[in-house]
């Protein structure tokens, strides 16, 4: 069966030439009516203007808003504090550190300085040690000549005195200036010279806190050495005896002509001039006193023996009044002295060199036991 829509649409023209009658649409009556959408119920306009309008905040008063700002301040302060406080003990720290690294790198250049200087004075000791091997340096500079006739030797060793003491005292004054005389002091050398001299030098100062007189003790060493060969013989167990005469104890000057048997092996020649000097206290200046020894270069009266060992002994003893730190005096024997036994033909056992350097030392203290007994009793 044909639909309802086709047939309309396929329903004949008319024959007398009218147009078709005006066809409805099938559709169009069968769409249902429209329908109008419910509106959307809207709120009252009283709430949305509650809602629109801003609540009102509650009024803080000046006096409560001023105290909070001033608490947050304060805490604001206080942890400033509290931080200032923590970097201030950190940079104390730092600190502390940067000034230990200063004074690490003071010392280390100190320590340069100082090491730098120590290199300086060890060099200066090696010049002084190749000086001394290669010339004498001791205050006498001058040949010591004796002629044979009396009266000419004596005239000569007068001469000789005044010239000896003088540069003794010059030569002890400058090997004290810088030192502290009122304490102990010693310094020894042993070296064998550029011609094979076997050489012993040594100065020492000994304060005598006991000592009262100057005098005494010059006297004492007088004693000791005109009387040297007694002395010698004494201390050392060697046998020695005088060749020349005997020296006048009522003259400032003498002279020692010595021969002592080593061991009984080796006989050693000494020929020695001795001067004694006391200088009083005067204006400006203390009591000082001398005792000085020096070897002879050449005497025709009595030659060295070439079949003997030569050993040449300069020794300067300086008896004065020094002052200590705290101010109180005090009397300071100061000594130098140098032994040389000189290079010969003559083959001498170790032991008797041994025994011949040490000889010097053993007489040299019992002349201190010597001043001290003396500066004692002078009290």
């Amino acid at each position: 069966m044909p639909s309802r829509e086709n047939c309309v649409k396929g329903a004949p023209a008319r024959g007398d030439g009218t147009p078709p009658a005006r066809l409805l649409s099938v559709t169009r009556a069968t769409t249902p009516p429209r329908t109008k959408k419910p509106k959307k119920v809207s709120a009252p306009r009283a709430s949305e203007k509650n809602q629109r309008q801003p609540q009102k905040k509650e009024k803080i008063r000046t006096y409560c808003r001023r105290k909070a700002e001033i608490e947050d301040l304060m805490g604001e302060m206080a942890r400033l504090k509290a931080e200032i406080e923590l970097y201030a003990k950190r940079n104390e720290v730092l600190r502390g550190r940067e000034e230990l690294r200063q004074r690490l790198e003071s010392n280390r250049a100190l320590r340069e300085v100082l090491h730098t200087q120590r290199l300086a004075f060890a060099s200066s000791l090696s010049l002084v040690s190749q000086v001394l091997r290669e010339k004498h340096t001791g205050p006498f500079d001058t040949l010591t000549h004796l002629p044979k006739d009396p009266y000419a030797r004596h005239m000569e060793l007068l001469r000789m005195k005044r010239e000896r003491i003088q540069r003794a005292y010059d030569f002890m004054r400058e090997r004290q200036r810088f030192m502290d005389t009122s304490t102990e002091f010693c310094d020894k050398k042993k070296f064998q010279a550029l011609n094979g001299d076997l050489c012993s030098e040594r100065f020492e100062v000994i304060p005598l806190p006991g000592a009262a007189s100057v005098k005494a003790i010059v006297d004492a060493l007088e004693y000791f050495v005109y009387n040297i060969e007694i002395c010698m013989s004494e201390v050392l167990g060697d046998i020695t005896i005088r060749e020349n005469d005997d020296p006048q104890r009522s003259s400032s000057v003498a002279q020692h002509r010595l021969v002592t048997s080593i061991g009984d092996v080796v006989q050693m020649d000494t020929n020695n001039v001795a001067f004694n000097a006391y200088i009083p206290a005067g204006p400006g200046q203390r009591e000082v006193g001398f005792s000085i020894s020096d070897a002879v270069d050449e005497d025709e009266a009595f030659p060295y023996s070439a079949a003997r060992v030569r050993q040449d002994v300069t020794v300067i003893t300086m008896v004065n009044w020094q002052t200590r730190k705290d101010g109180s005096p005090v009397i300071v024997f100061a000594r130098w002295w140098c032994l040389r036994i000189r290079h010969s033909s003559i083959s001498v056992p170790e032991y008797a060199v041994t025994r011949i350097q040490n000889g010097i030392e053993y007489i040299c203290a019992a002349m201190v036991a010597a001043a001290r007994h003396a500066g004692a009793d002078g009290s």
